[in-house]
């Protein structure tokens, strides 16, 4: 039986657990601990649902406070624009159909496990004519998530269809639909026949479910080498992973990437193990380079779940020979009673431009003034000739992310060549 509240073979979990079917049992008992990233999305998916449901726009709610998870989340005007971006589109595509927001769906009877084991929330559903769409919100800038044959995306799907297919249907097509507007304005979709969705649950999402059992059940036989042949390290299935800070697996792929010895079985081994010769780190090869960067995300993830798992465990009393938790720095000064404080400064006659700090009101302000037609429609495309917007910063990504390349111009070439010391003079 599934526990109260949680799905077992939850959607967004689902493709982790495929690539590695010995990851449910690892996480098992561990704490799932928010941060402030999953808080300000929660905060945002909320915004998202109020204007579905009740038709209260995102900026209704701009500069208002949020308690979650023990984070205090503040609307800004980023959350907000990221918000209604992905309102325009999920409008846009539904064309005036029906949208139904923040709908549980099961999908057990596909992967054929207890109804109670196989559940999940979709942002909306849309049923527009003989397409079912189904759209997913992403609050996240740091991973690009795309729609193209994604499990948790298509599991949504086989629910969706599930919930509203004997009532509206039947449809032929499943139209998948992620919107990741802190990463591009443009959603990412793919659409698939129905039969094509069902086809994959019945294979590959259930060969990944029977992969799972059978780590389930070498798990408990209490064979710990025959259990980590079921765990696979890679950078999908590691990210979000709960037990990443004391993966076997995954310290082993990290001791291969980076020490000579991959085989050290204890800690002391671990410590002492030495860095690849000194003729691969001077190697400027770009296969080595490659090879190297294919692992760096993984690795950093790795050092973050550690770094966490240590802080964790002496905040909560217990021991971790060689640290220990002292006092950090000093937090930012706050006024304890701004009214008071207000009241005081008066009494010393400073001026307004002393006591108060003015600062002139955003491009993005002022185009919601616009829409509020606060701004005339003939004030605001003058405004918009008044201001700039950077280029995003280029950054590496594989190979296989979807934006085009940057044609970038080496920097040497920007320079002239100098033959001779005698040009200095």
């Amino acid at each position: 039986m599934a526990e109260a509240g949680h799905s077992s073979y939850s959607a967004s979990g689902f493709e982790a657990a495929m690539l590695c079917p010995g990851k449910p049992v690892m996480e098992k008992g561990k704490p799932n601990r928010s941060s402030i990233y999953a808080a300000t999305g929660t905060v945002a998916h909320m915004l998202l649902e109020f204007a579905l449901r009740d038709g209260v726009e995102p900026p209704a709610y701009l500069g208002r406070i949020f308690q979650v998870e023990g984070f205090d989340i503040e609307v800004d005007e980023g959350m907000v624009d990221a918000v209604e971006t992905a309102l325009g589109n999920i409008r846009e595509m539904a064309g005036g159909a029906a949208i139904m927001p923040e709908q549980q769906v099961n999908y057990s009877r596909y992967l054929q496990v207890d109804r109670d084991e196989a559940w999940g929330t979709a942002d909306a559903i849309v049923p527009r004519g003989d397409e079912l769409q189904v759209h997913d919100y992403k609050n996240g800038s740091g991973v690009v998530v795309e729609a193209d044959e994604n499990p948790q995306m298509m599991l949504y799907g086989l629910g969706a269809l599930e919930a509203v297919n004997d009532l509206l249907g039947p449809f032929k097509t499943v139209r998948l639909v992620i919107h990741q507007p802190n990463v591009k304005s443009a959603p990412s979709e793919w659409s698939c026949t129905v039969a094509e969705l069902e086809h994959w649950a019945l294979t590959k999402a259930g060969d990944a479910v029977d992969q799972r059992k059978a780590a389930a059940e070498v798990a408990k036989g209490g064979d710990d080498a025959e259990f980590q042949s079921w765990l696979v390290p890679g950078e999908k299935q590691c990210k979000f992973c709960r037990a990443k800070a004391t993966c076997p697996a995954l310290r082993a792929e990290v001791a291969k990437a980076v020490f000579t010895d991959a085989t050290v079985a204890t800690p002391e081994e671990f410590a002492a193990a030495q860095v690849h010769g000194k003729e691969e780190l001077t190697s400027d090869g770009s296969d080595w380079l490659a090879a190297s960067m294919a692992k760096a995300d993984l690795i950093e993830d790795w050092v973050k779940a550690v770094r966490a798992e240590v802080e964790h465990r002496l905040l909560d009393g217990q021991e971790v020979p060689g640290y220990k938790v002292v006092e950090g720095k000093l937090g930012h000064r706050k006024w304890t009673d701004p009214a008071a404080v207000e009241a005081e400064l008066k009494t010393m006659r400073l001026k307004e431009a002393e006591m108060y700090d003015f600062k002139l009101i955003s491009p993005t302000t002022a185009e919601k003034l616009a829409k509020a037609k606060v701004i005339g429609p003939r004030q605001w495309p003058k405004l918009k000739t008044m201001y700039s917007q950077t280029k995003g910063k280029p950054h590496v990504a594989p190979a296989t992310d979807s934006r085009p390349a940057l044609v970038l111009t080496p920097a040497v070439d920007d320079f002239s060549d100098v033959s001779s010391v005698s040009d200095f003079a």
